[in-house]
């Protein structure tokens, strides 16, 4: 519930933003998946040195129920002041995929990470890796990696 307030406050604040319309604003619903997996987590693909390093919180995160893209789990944790990074996680593979990169300096006051069960949609609020254009970023989760739909460039007190 406190997702869908806080995404329907950043539309409606996006809708407002000069040269930003609700057609340019990708939709959950263009990303949407045939079905939930339902059944046991499948054990943790741990095949990289990276992966092994975050073994916990991997492992960790299939304990809870499907929350992105049909069959899969967000992880993160913090790197660093307002700084997050993470990864998916398939309940139904064991499959890791990381995050597009680093997560930081949020200014919103909800989730710089908004997502949902039933679509491949993934929308980031902030800067990735620390640099570049503070907004709104949007992803299409193709099951393999993270493909950079549009950025919608939001203004900052601090950037």
């Amino acid at each position: 519930m406190k997702k869908s307030v806080w995404f329907m406050l950043y539309l409606t604040l996006l809708l407002l933003s000069p040269g930003v319309s609700a057609d340019t604003v990708p939709k959950y619903s263009q990303y949407s998946v045939a079905s939930v997996y339902a059944g046991k987590a499948a054990p943790v693909s741990l095949n990289t040195k990276n992966k092994r390093m975050f073994r916990t919180r991997l492992r960790e995160s299939t304990q809870n129920p499907v929350d992105f893209a049909g069959e899969y789990t967000v992880t993160t944790w913090g790197c660093g002041t307002s700084c997050v990074m993470g990864a998916v996680v398939s309940k139904k593979t064991g499959n890791v995929v990381w995050l597009p990169g680093s997560i930081c300096c949020w200014e919103g006051s909800d989730d710089m990470l908004q997502y949902r069960k039933n679509s491949r949609l993934l929308v980031i609020g902030g800067m990735i890796n620390e640099e570049g254009v503070y907004g709104s970023h949007f992803y299409e989760f193709t099951g393999k990696k993270f493909k950079r739909i549009k950025t919608v460039p939001l203004p900052s007190s601090h950037h």
